[in-house]
């Protein structure tokens, strides 16, 4: 047994000692790349090594050409911190001027703004019509208008006044206007019974505290005062709602809302500087004069398209599209106005040597203005249509639904003319 234990011992000390053995040597793939050794005498150079580097790894820069770029970006960099406060400089300079710009703009948005005649105007028909309807015993209805003394000897509601409307307004200076005022009138007779007395014109002086939006002089970028001397006649007629007009009171805020908008500028008064003055009525003007000179009734073809066309426009009896030109888009009334027409007179721009037998060739072009009576409930009522034909396939179409009469070229406006004052009243009261 000891021999056998010494036996196996020496035998693990040979194992433990012996040296590994040598690879077994195998034959290698042909797609096996073998290793190969360089020797140390062959080293490379350093130029053949980048190149070796730029095989391997694919980047195409050699140390020459990155020392170029580096200098590129260095001298970039050198051009942008030159160029800084140059740039620096440019911005502050257009800076200050677009505040500038901005400035002058808004301290001559105020003086640049026109006058508006809206508020002295709304306001010179609400007196006319308190002064029309006022009488003994109510003079305080004017207060909100006119706060002098005024003693009245006619009867409340003797008169009254509908149809009021303005037709002229004069800035007579600034801040004070000169309004006219054009109201139907109606007043009672000796019997007690209102008639009708027909238009009358009055004038009003109207003093305007506010902006030149409200018709006034004040500038808009002041913060709400006491009104200028002469602005406002009364605190009555200052403060009263029914001395401002429509288009000067404020909007209510809506339900909701976080905070009113902020007003602009101070808020107009108006205040009248005596009563009305009743006037003759504005001149009126008479026409220059039409581009329509023939009577085209006779053209039987010309006389056809329009009637038919009107007809189917006025009445919705029969197909319009027929008679008019493609492209152009009209439709029939809806509903229906008048039970039916007749074409009472038609004049044109066309020579007086034209033929009125033939059509024209396709293209012709011809105004005209077609006087119409259409009749509704047994009433017959004039009317007049500007129109534009033109001639497609032997035949006349609409080709343009005219706005407005044609002036003649030659006539260069409106003529005025006087009109006489109206009759007041039929007792000459």
């Amino acid at each position: 047994m000891k021999r056998g234990l010494r036996l196996t011992n020496k035998k693990r000390k040979n194992t433990e000692q012996a040296p590994p053995p040598p690879p077994k040597l195998t034959r290698t793939s042909r797609y096996t790349q073998v290793p190969q050794v360089v020797p140390a005498e062959e080293a490379e150079e350093p130029g053949e090594r980048d190149e070796l580097d730029e095989a391997a790894t694919g980047w195409q820069q050699t140390t020459v050409k990155m020392a170029g770029l580096t200098r590129m970006i260095t001298v970039g960099v050198w051009l942008l911190v030159l160029a800084g406060p140059l740039l620096a400089f440019f911005a502050v300079v257009l800076a200050g001027s677009s505040r500038a710009t901005t400035a002058s703009g808004q301290a001559q948005g105020p003086n640049r703004s026109a006058a508006s005649a809206t508020g002295p105007s709304g306001f010179a028909e609400l007196y006319v019509a308190a002064y029309l309807a006022a009488g003994e015993g109510t003079e305080d209805e004017l207060l909100p208008y006119y706060a002098e003394p005024v003693a009245f000897a006619n009867k409340p509601g003797s008169r009254s006044a509908s149809h009021v409307v303005t037709v002229a307004a004069e800035q007579v200076e600034k801040g004070y206007w000169s309004v006219t005022v054009a109201a139907r009138v109606s007043a009672k007779d000796k019997a007690g019974k209102m008639t009708d007395r027909g238009m009358h014109y009055y004038r009003v002086g109207v003093q305007v505290s506010g902006t030149p939006e409200a018709g006034g002089a004040l500038d808009p970028s002041k913060t709400p005062g006491t009104p200028p001397p002469g602005a406002a006649r009364s605190s009555a007629a200052a403060q009263s709602p029914a001395a401002q007009s429509p288009a000067a009171q404020p909007s209510p805020a809506p339900s909701g809302s976080a905070s009113a908008p902020a007003p602009k500028g101070p808020p107009a008064l108006y205040a009248a500087t005596s009563l009305p003055a009743e006037v003759n009525a504005p001149p009126t003007a008479s026409s220059g004069g039409l581009a329509y000179g023939s009577d085209a009734s006779r053209d039987k073809e010309v006389s056809d398209t329009v009637s038919r066309f009107l007809a189917a426009y006025l009445t919705g009896e029969g197909e319009l599209n027929r008679y008019v030109s493609p492209g152009l888009q009209v439709a029939a009334i809806v509903p229906a106005p008048y039970e039916s027409t007749l074409v009472t007179a038609i004049q044109d721009d066309a020579p007086d040597d034209a033929d009125e037998d033939t059509v024209p060739a396709d293209g012709t072009r011809r105004q005209v203005l077609a006087s119409v009576s259409a009749t509704t409930g047994g009433q017959d009522y004039l009317l007049s249509y500007a129109l534009t034909l033109t001639t497609r396939a032997g035949r006349w179409e609409v080709a343009s639904f005219d706005t407005a009469p044609a002036l003649a070229p030659d006539r260069t406006g409106p003529v005025a003319a006087s009109r006489p004052a109206p009759d007041t009243s039929a007792d000459g009261t």
